[in-house]
Order: structure tokens, then sequence, then C-alpha cells
């Protein structure tokens, strides 16, 4: 099928020669069509045609149904939509052209993965990675339309330059896999290690562990008094101090949460320091405001990059209990690390039983 005429781009009602900026609407119809796109493609974005180019470039040829996708990879439908599930995508029409031909070839690979690691691990697999790829997909989205589009469409009346622009930054994509190979690489590396067994038996791994929790004091109503322009610098400040304190101490960042950060360290004493640096850290900072800080320790549960138990229950419940700028940690824990602290009265703690011993953690030098 050849390209779209200008009678048939009239007749699919995506062009008006009397309309205003009807000129720029033809060259944006027609910049598209360069791109590959077709008269479906046309009518299916037609309220977005701006971002029709990075869809072009982002699918890498003509899109799939369930049947074709599943005909391409070698599997049965049914298997390729438990897979297409668990990545994260809702099930498709029969008719709805959603898959990428790429993603038929990755189906083929994860159902053979499914001979070492079994069907079970391989879909928990896949449900990981598609929860990340989802994060860096929102994310890559959001930078574009935060620091590349504002500044376009001003000028740009019906999304000439948008288009351009979310071609070019399409264009960057074939860097990504490698950048994600290196970095899975880089992470494989320290995170290796051996259960001699124990996981397999429980279907879990369990290992002791410290964890720590820091959140910003009274972020709720910091957000009710300044734009969102300014609460989303905020948090990336948050984020990018958090993260370089933890894991320039050899820590490891579990999860961001908005205001608040998890993070885990084998090591009870560096645990401990590293709350404190960070309260310090983040109290002289111009823009983020009070942080808090609660730790616990003991064997945690660790299962897709996550720690759970009631270890981590803890630490939430003693970060709950700490005023800004303290660091509270059980007074065991506090011992262990052989730090400066200071003992508290007994806290009844949210969902424990009995009140739990609690220290303030000190920093070095502190007469506190």
């Amino acid at each position: 099928m050849g390209e779209p005429t200008v009678e048939e781009l009239e007749a699919l009602g995506l062009y008006d020669p009397a309309e205003p900026h009807a000129p720029a609407k033809l060259e944006l119809l027609r910049y598209l069509i360069e791109l590959g796109a077709s008269a479906q493609d046309l009518a299916a974005h037609r309220d977005g045609l701006p971002g029709l180019a990075s869809v072009l470039a982002i699918r890498g040829g003509s899109s799939l149904t369930l049947a074709e996708a599943a005909a391409r990879s070698g599997i049965d439908e049914a298997k390729l939509l438990e897979l297409s599930r668990a990545a994260g995508f809702p099930a498709p029409g029969p008719e709805d052209r959603v898959f990428t031909p790429q993603f038929g070839d990755l189906a083929a690979g994860m159902a053979a993965a499914e001979g070492i690691f079994g069907e079970d691990a391989v879909l928990q697999l896949v449900r990981v990675m598609g929860s990340a790829m989802a994060r860096i997909a929102d994310a890559m989205v959001s930078a574009f339309l935060v620091n590349v589009e504002p500044g376009l469409s001003e000028d740009d009346p019906v999304g000439l330059d948008v288009a351009r622009a979310n071609a070019s930054a399409a264009a960057l994509l074939p860097m990504l896999p490698q950048a994600l190979d290196v970095l899975l690489r880089q992470h494989l590396l320290p995170a290796r290690r051996s259960s001699l067994g124990a996981a397999a038996e429980r279907g879990y791994e369990k290992r002791p562990m410290c964890v720590g929790f820091v959140d910003l004091v009274g972020s709720t109503a910091l957000a009710l008094g300044i734009t969102t322009a300014e609460l989303g610098a905020l948090l990336t400040q948050f984020e990018q101090v958090s993260s370089d304190v933890v894991t320039g101490a050899g820590g490891r960042v579990v999860k961001l949460i908005g205001d608040a950060v998890l993070f885990a360290h084998a090591d009870q004493r560096a645990a401990c320091e590293i709350a404190l640096t960070l309260t310090q850290r983040l109290a002289a900072h111009p823009m983020i405001p009070p942080v808090r800080a609660g730790l616990a320790g003991g064997e945690v549960m660790l299962r897709d990059g996550d720690v759970f138990g009631p270890v981590v229950n803890l630490a939430a419940r003693v970060a709950a209990a700490a005023e800004a700028g303290e660091v509270l940690a059980p007074a065991e824990l506090a011992a262990a690390a052989a730090l400066r602290s200071r003992p508290l009265p007994p806290r009844q703690l949210k969902g424990f039983a009995e009140p739990v011993e609690l220290c303030l953690m000190l920093p070095t030098g502190s007469g506190r």
C-alpha cells in the first residue's frame, strides 16, 4: 500500500485545508509518513500526532496482533499472553496490534529459559523486569515532557517541532540496551552470593541485614505550599543525596518511596553511620526539609530485589517514632554498632505487643 494522498488524509478527517495552520499540519503529516506512518497509524494517533514520531521509532516495525506475535515466536497464544501479562501489559483484543516484533522474539527466549529456572521462576523474573522497565520508560517520558517539550510547543501550533524532537530522542534508544547490559553486569558482580541451598528449601532467601528508613518530616504540608515543579526538584535532590550517601558507604538503596528511602547494609555500624550522615547532610541542605530515621537489624527476607519481614516493619515503626533530625535504633542494634548513643524510655510501637527499648544515635563528636 502506497503513502496516503492529501485526498485520503482529508477523507480520514486528518487534514482540512481550510483549518488554521493547514500548511503546517500537512507538513507534520508528511513528516510522519516519511518516518513510516501508515494511514492506520495516523488515524489511531489523530489526537497525539507529534508523539507518533517516537512510536514509529520505538516499535521498530509494524505492530503485531497476538496471533501474529505467537506465530513469530513459535509459542502458543496462551503462553505469549501469560508472559505479556507478567510483563505488565493488559490483555489485547484479537485484532489489537500492540506487540512489537521484538516482543515475540523475547517471548521465545523466555520460554526457553523455563528449562533452566522453571516456569514459575521465569514468570516472576518477567514481572520484576517488566516493573523495572515500566519505571525506566516512565522516567524517560517524564524527562522529555519536563525538559524538552515545553521549550518547543510555544511557537509550534501543530506540534511539528515536537514530532522532530520525539524522533531525535527515540534515535538514542539503541544506546539503552547497551547501558542496561553494562549496569546489570556491574550490579550482578556484588550481588552474587551463595545460599547453600537454604533459599531453595524455603522458597525465598533470608539474610542477616540492617535496614533503615529515612523520610522527610512535614512533606505533606510542604507540598501544599509550593508548586509542583518545586516539589519535583526537592524530591529529586532528596533522592540524589540519599543515593550518594547510601551507595558511597557500601549500602544499597532498596527503594525510594517519594519522600522516603529504604536502604540496607550487611554491617550494623555502617548502617547507623549512613543514617547519621544522611540526616546531617540533609539538615544542611538549602532546599530539603528535616528528615528522621529509624533502623533495625536481624534476619530479613529478600525477594525480587526487595526486603520483607518483621525487621523491616520494625525499622519503619522506629522511624515513625523519631522527631525531626533524630536517628533512632533498638538498644540491641545501638550496642552492636558501638557508636555514641543515648538510651530512651521504652516506646510502644504500633503493631508490636511489647514496648521497644530505643536509643538515640548521636553524631561523632556530639555532646548531646
